[in-house]
């Protein structure tokens, strides 16, 4: 993948002498926001950083091309082989999620030439079209090459690539733009899967955040229970709980009980297999309903249920207010925590 390498932090670091593991950590504790590249013969893997999470990833090897969760986990492994090479650059927020909104994209324009359009006029139109993606330059009779990044329809990146050497920053548009006047040029325009990349986004997060997301489930799901368990009865919360898990399991097979993937007991979620989408959508559709049909039962005999979860719910922002904002808890639970 092309992108701007002149804010390095670590180049070249040699896979044999260096823990992967521990350089992920460290870029993590320091909200580290920018591209980790391991490299290899015929072999590159990015790894896309915001705020020390990982939010996307692309392999290429030999040209073929991977994305998204698997490719999180086949550039991990492959970095802690040995006689490769490890770069960090930092970049802008803005330029990690263009990135990582193009990891999927689509050509919608291909070898449009200066003699038909001015790459000023292709600009102004993919501004006006709030585009997301990139132009590619190939000039003519000439071994540059100039991309121009998009994010919403603004310019925010220009780069320059010569066999290898690549310049960028605020002046190179302006370059590029004369490269084409003086030199002819052909211009190629990707769009980038933005719906798809923020999806992928998600479930990178969830995948490799899922011990703290199963740990606030553990604390939300408990809370529902203690309070739902002293006005109705001890195992009241969890016998419906189960029921409901039963009837949402054909639409999501993973929380099926019997399948024993998704687990809860004593206050602690455990989960085996793969993530899915929407993992905590059908835990939060599945624990709403219990809720919802505890409360109707309570309000039979007078109690109220939604005051004792709600104050539950106060405790949980307490305890875990930072992994409920990342996890964005608000849109899973609106009714507890909107």
């Amino acid at each position: 993948m092309i992108f701007p390498k002149r804010d390095s932090v670590y180049q070249n670091l040699n896979t044999s002498f260096t823990n992967f593991g521990e350089l992920l950590v460290d870029l993590k504790e320091n909200s580290f926001t920018g591209v980790v590249q391991v490299s290899y013969w015929e072999y590159e893997g990015i790894l896309l950083l915001d705020s020390g999470n990982i939010i996307n990833a692309i392999e290429d090897i030999n040209g073929i091309i991977d994305t998204g969760q698997s490719a999180v986990k086949k550039v991990t492994d492959k970095a802690r082989e040995k006689d490769g090479a490890i770069s960090v650059y930092s970049q802008k927020g803005e330029m990690i999620t263009m990135l990582a909104s193009v990891a999927k994209s689509e050509i919608v324009y291909e070898n449009l030439s200066t003699e038909f359009t001015s790459l000023d006029a292709l600009i102004t139109k993919l501004q006006n079209e709030d585009h997301t993606g990139y132009i590619e330059v190939t000039f003519t009779g000439s071994d540059q090459k100039g991309f121009i990044f998009l994010l919403a329809g603004r310019v925010i990146e220009a780069l320059l690539s010569i066999r290898g050497d690549e310049v960028s920053g605020s002046t190179v548009l302006k370059r590029i733009l004369e490269l084409t006047t003086t030199t002819g040029a052909v211009f190629s325009v990707y769009k980038a899967a933005v719906e798809d990349a923020l999806s992928e986004s998600e479930m990178i997060k969830v995948s490799f955040n899922l011990p703290q997301l199963l740990a606030v489930w553990g604390a939300v799901i408990q809370g529902v229970e203690s309070a739902a368990d002293k006005i109705l009865g001890k195992g009241e919360f969890l016998n419906k709980f189960k029921d409901t898990l039963i009837e949402k399991a054909d639409e999501y097979p993973f929380l099926d009980p019997f399948a024993a993937k998704f687990q809860y007991r004593n206050g602690e979620v455990t989960f085996s297999g793969e993530v899915q989408k929407s993992f905590s959508q059908a835990i939060g559709e599945c624990l709403w309903a219990t809720t919802e049909t505890l409360a109707e039962r309570a309000a039979l005999d007078d109690n109220d249920l939604f005051g004792p979860v709600h104050s539950a719910m106060d405790e949980v922002k307490a305890n875990y207010q930072d992994l409920i904002d990342r996890f964005n808890f608000s849109g899973i639970l609106p009714e507890l925590f909107g």
